[in-house]
């Protein structure tokens, strides 16, 4: 469409706020603006703040005002023969009658002292403009998304229009102040703190000796807590996990490869498939063998917690005898299907431990078996004539090798469809399987290989079954047996598992009738646990020694399965964000990227109850926890604590959405980010540490904007762990300087138990003042109360830390 043109309009004569595409202006205010500017020079200090050239409709006015700019700006004399010198060459028809027509708007401008008040109409109507043309692309990116754009994605671009917009209005309105008029101010303010007799001249965060040193939080401040992701807690390189596809691998390659769906446990003890948010490898430390009465196996750190009956205990507050969750079903299946020869073989071989290539000899005392055996092995023969790839890619595809006995099995098994990994199990058990008879027709089904590996193995594949297996060491009664191990299901729900799901080829008959009476046995007992949690029993905890070790961040549930184990991978801020909210019955707005809203809801109420956290998760309350939780829902429920747990916001978003709950609520108390890094820039081509310098940037104009202090929760850098004191500092902040120059206040947490267990400083943190931009740093040392997750003031003697950040 053409530029709107005034000569066009004048020749129309129609002088009318509507013009041929429907959009609203006003030709008298600007002709009025333009005028008023070549009549009063000095005016332009005042206009120049106020619009720009696109703020003009037609686009002859546009390149005079450039041209009045330009002129004034160089200190020369600005009248209608200066500006025809500058536009004459710009605009087409200006040689006919470009000079009538600044003569015309000098003699259209009623009063040259109101310009700013004609340019102010001209700034109006250019935001209703801009308006008008933002409904329009709305509706056209409404109607023709490109592709791959969601609704959302549609959403977040207008929200950043009507910020954009927004900015575009405030212009103008800053300016500076007489320093009289902020002294008298200023006087006004320190004469209320002196009546209110009271240091703390911000919002009180319940801390006192921190309120000491910060006079509270002030407004438009910037605060920064910072801390180690997984504090320690990590894992040995060589540990196991499951993947959605129903494969294994290492903590180590998944860390590498930076990706990965693997199981968590909800609050409601249900395993689910997540995806971690941070993949962390920690560098080489002590390590400790954690081994349980069913033969799980696991290599930690000492400070790595596992899920007890009292909640989640790091490994150096475990003794042997105490039970730690393990699941006790993890129901994946692969989409991999194979000949069902080829099954049967795996299954074979893998059971007998025989290698196919070096013809070594299927040793059975089933003839049943040792039939079937060699008819799989002639019909695989001849499954491969009819295939492209030749003899030794197909079993190198199957993971069979030409060399050494197996001691492990294949990769490809472990992707297996449900019914094929069952027909393995099937055909391994037939080979080297037992049924052992006890009293009352009760059965233990037993299976010896001399590999552990391949033993552990087994028993992960028959957990997919929720079949619960036990490992322990088998020792020959004569000199002609070898030493090995050995699987053994005893569990009645397990063994009818079993018998159900898998099966063993030639033992039908008796499994059968054995099946009848579990079936029987169970529904007598009553004993069917559809629990998907076990407690199993830690029988030894011992030094490894110094390995490479990983952990991953895992968002909301902050747990993992591991080797068929559970393990563990923000208190401070949401204490202060409580405290406000509760105490002080400000409104609290909390953007949690990582924590689901009634995560926060349940820590909420166990910090206010005192309720340990991982009963309220897990629901296992006494009558006294119901009683303390009923006290305080009423309370709680008068809180102003708001909470917004969408992943990934962009700065653009989080603005957007603080700005409408502080015009719902009134002036806010406290906004709350946890964490920075979570956020993101949508279509950002930057790198990740540009990018984080924009984002901090964004948190400090919130702060700014909203007149509100803004805690922004960071990571650190794995740098302070090779340093022999582990206190975090500045430097150590994870991806960007940037965020060091826009704090006002930094705050590092750091306890001392996470990295010497000994120590004792034991249930207490240090919060590191690291910076303050307005007062002294320091250190604060609290009470840290680990059931609950929380910080209390601390009451006893306070150790030097021997540390300053002055």
């Amino acid at each position: 469409m053409p530029q709107p043109s005034v000569f066009n309009e004048i020749s129309k004569g129609d002088r009318a706020k509507i013009t041929y595409d429907d959009k609203p202006y006003s030709l008298e205010a600007e002709q009025a603006t333009l005028g008023g500017l070549m009549l009063k020079n000095e005016a332009w200090v005042s206009v120049a703040d106020l619009v720009i050239a696109e703020d003009f409709y037609f686009e002859e006015h546009r390149v005079i005002f450039d041209a009045i700019g330009k002129i004034l700006n160089n200190n020369e004399a600005c009248d209608t023969v200066t500006v025809t010198n500058h536009v004459k060459s710009k605009i087409n028809v200006w040689l006919n009658d470009g000079q009538c027509y600044l003569n015309l708007m000098q003699g259209a401008t009623p009063r040259a002292g109101n310009v700013v008040a004609y340019a102010n109409i001209v700034k109006e109507y250019a935001h209703v403009r801009s308006l008008f043309n933002m409904g329009a692309n709305i509706t056209q990116r409404a109607l023709q998304r490109g592709e791959g754009e969601t609704f959302n994605d549609v959403l977040s671009g207008v929200e950043k229009q009507l910020i954009s917009l927004r900015e575009r209005t405030q212009r103008g309105k800053a300016s500076f102040s007489n320093i009289n008029d902020v002294l008298a101010t200023t006087v006004e303010r320190i004469d209320v703190l002196y009546h209110q007799q009271t240091p703390i001249t911000g919002t009180p965060t319940g801390f006192i000796e921190f309120d000491d040193y910060t006079s509270g939080l002030q407004p438009s401040n910037l605060i920064i807590i910072a801390g180690r992701p997984s504090m320690g807690k990590c894992l040995s390189s060589n540990a196991e996990i499951v993947l959605a596809d129903g494969s294994i691998a290492t903590i180590q390659t998944i860390c590498q490869q930076q990706s990965a769906r693997l199981f968590t446990l909800t609050s409601q003890h249900l395993f689910e498939f997540t995806e971690p948010s941070a993949y962390i490898h920690d560098g080489i430390k002590p390590v400790f063998g954690v081994t349980t009465q069913l033969g799980k196996y696991i290599e930690t750190t000492i400070t790595h917690p596992f899920l007890t009956r009292q909640g989640w205990k790091p490994l150096a507050e475990l003794r042997e005898g105490e039970k730690i969750a393990i699941p006790h079903q993890l129901s994946v299946f692969g989409h991999t299907r194979l000949e069902e020869c080829e099954v049967k073989l795996l299954g074979y071989l893998m059971g007998n431990r025989c290698n196919y290539l070096s013809h070594s000899l299927f040793v059975s005392d089933n003839s049943l078996v040792q039939q079937e055996f060699t008819g799989v092995v002639d019909e695989f023969a001849d499954l491969l004539k009819t295939r492209d790839d030749a003899l030794p890619i197909r079993l190198k595809t199957l993971g069979l090798c030409d060399n050494a006995q197996h001691a492990a099995i294949p990769e490809i098994i472990f992707t297996l469809q449900r019914e094929q990994l069952a027909l393995f199990l099937n055909r391994v058990f037939a080979t080297r399987g037992g049924i052992t008879l006890l009293t009352n027709e009760q059965i233990t089904i037993k299976y010896f290989n001399e590999s552990k590996q391949l033993v552990q193995q087994l028993q992960h594949l028959l957990l997919r079954f929720g079949i619960l297996a036990a490992i322990q060491p088998h020792y020959p009664h004569s000199s002609e047996n070898t030493n090995g191990w050995q699987l053994e299901i005893a569990e009645p729900q397990s063994i009818f598992l079993f018998i159900r799901e898998i099966n063993i080829f030639s033992k039908e008959p008796i499994l059968f009738k054995a099946r009848l009476f579990y079936t029987q046995f169970l529904k007598n007992n009553k004993k069917i646990d559809n629990n998907q949690v076990y407690w199993d029993e830690i029988v030894t905890i011992n030094t490894v020694g110094f390995k490479p070790v990983y952990d991953l961040t895992i968002p909301n549930t902050h747990n993992f399965v591991a080797n068929d184990i559970c393990v563990h991978n923000t208190s401070f801020a949401m204490n202060i964000a409580e405290y406000i909210a509760i105490q002080r019955k400000l409104p609290v707005a909390v953007f949690s990227m990582e924590m689901s809203s009634e995560e926060l809801a349940m820590r909420l109420i166990s910090t206010t109850s005192q309720v340990p956290l991982q009963n309220v998760r897990s629901g296992r309350l006494n009558d006294e926890d119901w009683r303390r939780i009923s006290n305080v829902l009423s309370l709680l429920g008068d809180t102003r604590l708001f909470v917004d747990d969408t992943p990934s916001l962009s700065p653009a978003e989080v603005l957007a959405r603080a700005r409408r709950l502080s015009m719902e609520q009134g002036q806010l108390g406290l906004i709350v980010i946890d964490y920075l890094q979570l956020m993101q820039i949508p279509n950002s081509k930057e790198n990740r540490t540009t990018e984080v310098s924009e984002i901090s940037r964004s948190l400090k104009g919130l702060a700014k904007e909203l007149k509100v202090p803004v805690i922004a929760l960071s990571q650190l850098n794995r740098g302070l762990e090779q340093r022999p004191d582990k206190r975090p500092r500045m430097s150590d902040l994870r991806e960007s300087g940037s965020i060091e120059q826009d704090a006002d206040i930094i705050v590092f947490i750091y306890r001392d138990e996470v990295y010497h267990p000994d120590t004792p400083h034991k249930g207490t943190a240090e919060i590191l003042l690291a910076k303050q931009r307005n007062g002294p740093t320091g250190v604060v040392r609290l009470t840290f109360l680990g059931e609950i997750t929380a910080f209390e003031n601390y009451t006893g003697d306070l150790p030097s830390t021997g540390e300053s950040f002055a």
